[in-house]
């Protein structure tokens, strides 16, 4: 049994992580610790029948604590991850894992020495539709892949959220941008590189608040992206073939209950179909689990996590180009 503590009473550690991990075998969460809100600790673990700690420090170096998940801004995701895996406990650490490729570099060092799972949680990526998706592509039904393009994007939120605050970690890079670029990495592959970028702000804001990047991969395979943090809702990935196009409108966000529809428009018309509901953030938690106790999914996991730090700092070099 893989015993967990939470590093924060975030609203998603409380309405998406406790629900999921409940129906995940072999995890089993202890405690729960916050530093800023004692109301906040009361009713999560009133809620969910868990032990409070006050200190993160001492959550982490209790010894029946196998291995910690982090839920915290970006900005504190290298302090208490780095923290974590010095006292050699597994880390499943909310995305993006750091602010950067060197933290997030040295975090994935620090986890090869001590033999520990560190685990991003880009969720969407375990759902079975992009499984679908792959396979209707290597099926042909769109014929050869020309393009592909992905957008996520959301109307503003509230302004104290921490993604408008720059010491916090926030941006539309490393909030809603992480999302499209790790959705290239699962089609373009690991040499996937970064061939042009912009990020923008608005007035009153010290982050970016939009931007867009083109990448592409060793074969000449073109995708690109669009994020953004005060637009129309966009949560989209497009797949442009010799034959056709391939739609699906909640590549990234589905719910456990909905069943994604997936459109295919060839000159013989539109077809829509229906793929089976999911829970990523279930089999997230799982492949974490899995990296535990595997060498393979630790090693391959620690791949994927500088891969991806390293597009986001190609896309800031682009920028700055």
């Amino acid at each position: 049994m893989l015993r967990l503590g939470i590093i924060g009473c975030s609203e998603i550690a409380y309405r998406r992580f406790m629900p999921a991990v409940q129906n995940v075998e072999g995890i089993r969460v202890i405690a729960v610790a916050e530093e800023y809100a004692p109301a906040k600790l009361a009713n999560f673990c009133a809620d969910y029948h868990l032990e409070a700690e006050t200190d993160f420090k001492h959550l982490i170096e209790r010894e029946d604590i196998d291995a910690l998940y982090i839920p915290q801004p970006p900005a504190l995701h290298y302090k208490w991850a780095k923290y974590a895996l010095e006292h050699g406990k597994h880390v499943l650490v909310e995305k993006p894992s750091t602010m950067c490729f060197a933290d997030t570099k040295d975090l994935v060092d620090t986890a090869k020495k001590g033999g520990l799972a560190l685990h991003e949680n880009y969720m969407f990526q375990y759902h079975s539709q992009i499984r679908d998706i792959r396979n209707l592509i290597t099926e042909g039904k769109i014929g050869e892949v020309r393009l592909y393009r992905a957008s996520f994007g959301f109307p503003m939120r509230a302004q104290n959220d921490f993604r408008y605050k720059k010491n916090l970690g926030g941006g539309a890079l490393l909030d809603a941008g992480g999302y499209t670029v790790k959705l290239a990495t699962k089609f373009l592959g690991e040499t996937v590189r970064v061939d042009a970028a912009r990020l923008y702000s608005l007035p009153g804001f010290e982050v970016d608040m939009m931007g867009s990047a083109s990448l592409s991969n060793e074969d000449g395979v073109a995708f690109q992206v669009g994020f953004g943090m005060d637009c129309h809702y966009q949560c989209l990935l497009e797949v442009w073939g010799s034959k056709g196009k391939l739609t699906a409108n909640r590549i990234f966000t589905a719910p456990p209950a909905l069943e994604p529809v997936i459109t295919i428009e060839t000159a013989e018309g539109k077809e829509e179909i229906k793929l089976s509901a999911d829970s990523h953030f279930e089999h997230s938690i799982e492949r974490f689990a899995e990296a535990c106790g595997d060498t393979k999914t630790r090693e391959q996991n620690y791949r994927e996590i500088l891969l991806q730090a390293s597009l986001i700092d190609q896309i800031r070099a682009k920028n700055e180009e």
